[in-house]
């Protein structure tokens, strides 16, 4: 079976852990990018360069390697394409080919972040106080969290410490959410999601240290609370596929969830080494096997350390490719 991952930018390991399992079962590896300096083009068992997710000629450009590939299943990567992605779901479909991809209610009420906080608060799920500028009011203490509402990443994340810290960072941030600053310690849950929507597999891990709005040192966490709540949530949702369910356990051992992003985490090569063989479960559901949950069933304690290694190829064959 073969997979095509979109938007492959930095995510080397990911491409070569698809790569090292569906080699083993007969299939490939298939990557895409916009860009010939995207370190993870080259360490799949093939790629190719693309226009832009917003080009009017992207999603055929995805079919033609599609079909030259005989590709089965799609994973996007980059947030702003799932609508575009959504929008050519049964064109993929009349021709044989999953897009794992949540459906479009799900993906954008992850997207926007107040959404998300309004859905937490309307099913009495912990998560900080949120407000849009407009609704700020009078009420409230500082230090605050201020951040895009809509985006992908931790990108223009600010901590702000008083009001004239708020005033410039309302200004410097397009459409921006406010929310209340909580002390504790950080956790992002992986999942994976059959296609019908049933919940496969939770990993909790502690995020030890963050660089450049990816996780860099982090560790698994068999903690029961986060599996049942990621269940729960995950499952209301309808998520399909991979997610990444991120919380904060205060000091008072309470549970407060901040984000979901529908896709796959900086961090899910620590999953996936912790026992989760996300290519593997991936092949057996879109091949119609029968693949049970296993809840809990992943190594506790084991720690990621990430490094960057660096990728040397000619300057004049970056980008080559036969198509």
């Amino acid at each position: 079976m073969n997979v095509l991952i979109t938007t492959i930018g930095r995510r080397g390991t990911l491409t070569k852990i698809f790569k090292e399992e569906l080699n083993k079962i007969g299939g490939k590896v298939i990557v895409t990018d916009n860009s010939p300096l995207a370190p993870a083009l080259y360490q799949a068992d093939n790629y190719y360069l693309t226009p832009r997710v917003d080009d009017e000629n992207y999603i055929e450009r995805i079919i033609e390697i599609c079909q030259k590939e005989e590709i089965k299943v799609i994973i996007p990567l980059l947030e702003k394409s799932f609508p575009i992605f959504d929008r050519a779901r049964d064109i993929f479909k009349e021709k044989g080919i999953i897009l794992l991809l949540s459906k479009a209610e799900t993906f954008e009420k992850c997207k926007d972040k107040y959404k998300l906080y309004e859905y937490f608060k309307g099913n009495s799920i912990l998560t900080p106080e949120s407000y849009l500028c407009q609704d700020l009011g009078s009420d409230f203490s500082f230090p605050l969290f201020i951040k895009p509402r809509t985006g992908q990443g931790s990108q223009d994340i600010f901590k702000v410490k008083d009001q004239k810290e708020l005033n410039f960072f309302s200004k410097y941030i397009d459409n921006p959410i406010i929310q209340e600053y909580i002390e504790g310690t950080e956790y992002t849950i992986d999942t994976l999601s059959d296609l019908e929507g049933n919940l496969l597999s939770a990993v909790p891990r502690k995020r030890i240290e963050v660089r450049s709005g990816e996780v860099s040192k982090s560790v698994t966490v068999k903690d029961d609370r986060l599996i049942n709540w990621a269940k729960n949530i995950i499952e209301d949702l309808g998520i399909i596929g991979p997610a990444n369910l991120q919380a904060i356990i205060t000091p008072e051992d309470e549970i407060k969830f901040i984000e979901l992003n529908p896709r796959f985490g900086g961090g899910v090569p620590l999953s996936y080494q912790a026992g989760i063989n996300y290519p593997l479960l991936i092949s057996k559901m879109v091949k119609g096997e029968e693949v049970r949950p296993f809840l809990g069933n992943f190594e506790d304690g084991l720690a990621m350390l990430r490094y960057d290694t660096p990728l040397f190829r000619r300057i004049d064959e970056l980008g080559e490719k036969n198509d």
